[in-house]
């Protein structure tokens, strides 16, 4: 009897023990900004640097004849240079959630502690495996994807239908208003880019009979709203399908001879060329009916997400429309990141909900936008804490940070509610 007595007041102590040293760990978890632990990170990634998807014959193959590409990947899939960059946005996520004491240096995760989910096309489903083999080198991670390679998810689609006559309006009103904002100080950057494929010497300017480009007949055309879809058309569209290919040159390119003074070009005429992609993405994406239909299945995504209990870190992989298209819905459009061509989507780049308990015992939102700069991203740049990518904090409309620039959770839980609501309103076809 007492020796079973003794055995249970071991036994006791050994439960007491080991329950004070695990809270004693939890405990001296680092609590950094400003007090604040990292409880689980969601990451909403643009996938890295991809080949230009040009086909021959195509209005972007005829207008840019001066800088292509032999690319050994086929178009539209992710790059060496890519790859890199990627590998690299691992390596330094493993450096900081490090330095956090979020992750120890060599984790490997246990099952349902991390989550990797992509569109299905090659360039979402490579720029996730290379960005886990950087982050968990140790781990052998799975990327869920649902469709075949190359395939839409339509958790990522990018329609442009209206699909309800409430959409329609909403959509409608918008453009009406909004076109001028995406058409100013047009000239300069539709210079900057006929410097860039020498323009009159093209086999589209030859055809046409032009030596200048004309920004007078763009046009959107809304039909609706019985079967409410909306069409861009115009010389600036036939810009914007061709910035992407010259942009991926810049990106390429690590001469900047080659770049500025042997292509007769500046700094602020490639930050042209970069103006004009956005702007003819921005026209589509920054659409708030066209936003909100293809964001809502994603928004459900990253909240469910926010609320796994396991669940530590998330990386969620689509496209820059995906990017431009959430940060609408959210009310955060009208940021501008600097450092980059591409100011509202840079390649890689990422939007982090960081979930972090403060010191009162509150759970709080950082969000931010972290992404390579134009120099890292062309020259490959190591990532770590000493030379970290950039980074930008995320304000959401509605909601207020406090003083230390963090949401409550429950105040974004609420603004994630709102937009459930509108977008129940907004496709209600009565």
């Amino acid at each position: 009897m007492k020796k079973s007595f003794k055995g249970i007041i071991v036994l006791a102590f050994s439960i007491w023990f080991l329950s004070a040293g695990y809270f004693l760990a939890q405990a001296s978890t680092p609590l950094t900004d400003n007090g604040y632990r990292l409880e689980k990170v969601v990451v909403m990634s643009r996938h890295n640097m991809r080949t230009p998807i040009v086909s021959k014959g195509s209005v972007a193959y005829k207008i840019n004849t001066a800088m292509v590409h032999d690319w050994p990947m086929k178009g539209g899939h992710l790059t060496l240079k890519g790859a890199l960059n990627e590998t690299a946005f691992g390596q330094y996520f493993r450096c900081y959630l490090m330095d956090e004491g979020f992750m120890p240096e060599d984790w490997i995760p246990q099952a349902g502690q991390v989550s990797f989910y992509t569109n299905s096309y090659q360039r979402t489903i490579a720029t996730a495996r290379y960005f886990a083999s950087g982050m968990l080198p140790m781990a052998d991670i799975k990327v869920e994807h649902k469709f075949g390679i190359d395939k839409s998810d339509p958790v990522f689609i990018q329609a442009r239908d209206f699909y309800t006559p409430k959409l329609y309006e909403l959509g409608k009103d918008f453009h009406e208003k909004s076109i001028e904002k995406y058409l100013s100080n047009i000239d300069d950057k539709v210079l900057s880019f006929e410097r860039a494929v020498d323009f009159s010497n093209t086999p589209y300017a030859k055809e046409k009979g032009i030596t200048h480009l004309s920004t007078n007949d763009i046009r959107y055309i809304i039909n609706g709203p019985k079967n409410p879809t909306m069409t861009f058309e115009g010389s600036l569209y036939d810009v914007y399908k061709t910035t992407d290919s010259l942009i991926m040159h810049f990106y390429e390119e690590t001469d900047d001879y080659k770049l500025f003074e042997g292509a007769g070009l500046t700094a602020r005429d490639w930050q042209n060329i970069g103006d004009l992609h956005t702007a003819g993405m921005c026209m589509i994406c920054e659409n708030p009916a066209l936003a909100l239909e293809n964001t809502h299945r994603l928004l459900k995504v990253i909240d469910e997400d926010l609320r796994k209990y396991n669940l530590k870190f998330a990386f969620i992989g689509g496209h820059d429309t995906n990017i431009i298209m959430l940060m609408t819905v959210l009310g955060a459009g009208d940021y501008w990141l600097p450092n980059t061509i591409t100011a509202k989507a840079p390649i890689g780049g990422k939007i982090v909900f960081e979930k972090r308990v403060g010191r009162d015992g509150r759970v709080y939102l950082n969000p931010y936008f972290i992404y390579q700069s134009d120099d890292q991203v062309r020259h490959c740049a190591v990532l770590d804490l000493n030379n970290p990518p950039m980074r930008y904090g995320i304000t959401f409309k509605g909601i207020e940070k406090n003083e230390d620039g963090l949401y409550l959770y429950e105040d974004f839980q609420k603004l994630l509610k709102d937009i459930s609501v509108k977008y129940e309103y907004y496709t209600n076809k009565q």
